[in-house]
């Protein structure tokens, strides 16, 4: 059976309620305009690449994270405001983190990225991702958006379990795929 897709907005996603594949969410997203990002070369906060630190780049969580929007937002959780910048004449750049950690060259830098049609992440040390004992990372930086070398976007669900970390002599250690 041949799957036939009639998306050409966002609006048509779901009116078809076809059993449909995560490569075909894939190719009907493309085809809506949705700009896939690369990953920028290193964590926006300690300046390290992703091989150097391990683990997986996080791109957006509840309270640390970049990305882009259509309109201005602003306000929400006063201990983590979102901040808007203006990107171009159509776009935003929403920033999203504790209060007053945005810095003019944090700012230019996020700038420079998404300008360099990069996406901007952070480590999961940066972001807070480490086991509450040992301190190393997770297994999963669960509660989180996942930025993959393609530039695909995937969320890691927070669903009451503890992923462990990657250090071994850790009583949290469990063996886990790490890249």
């Amino acid at each position: 059976m041949e799957n036939n897709f009639y998306i050409t907005r966002p609006e048509d996603i779901d009116k078809q309620k076809q059993m449909v594949s995560a490569d075909d969410i894939r190719v009907a997203k493309s085809k809506i305009g949705k700009k896939k990002r690369k990953p920028s070369s290193h964590c926006l906060l300690c300046k390290m690449t992703i091989d150097e630190i391990g683990g997986k780049r996080v791109g957006a969580q509840k309270t640390l994270g970049t990305f882009s929007s259509k309109t201005y937002r602003g306000g929400g959780d006063p201990d983590f405001p979102d901040f808007s910048i203006k990107l171009d004449d159509a776009n935003y750049i929403v920033l999203r983190g504790k209060k007053g950690m945005w810095t003019d060259e944090l700012i230019e830098k996020v700038k420079e990225i998404y300008l360099n049609n990069e996406c901007p992440w952070f480590c999961q040390k940066c972001a807070s991702k480490t086991c509450h004992i040992c301190r190393e990372i997770l297994n999963n930086p669960i509660g989180s958006d996942v930025i993959h070398d393609d530039g695909c976007i995937l969320h890691v669900a927070a669903l009451g379990y503890n992923p462990g970390c990657v250090n071994e002599s850790c009583e949290n250690y469990k063996s886990g795929v790490n890249k």
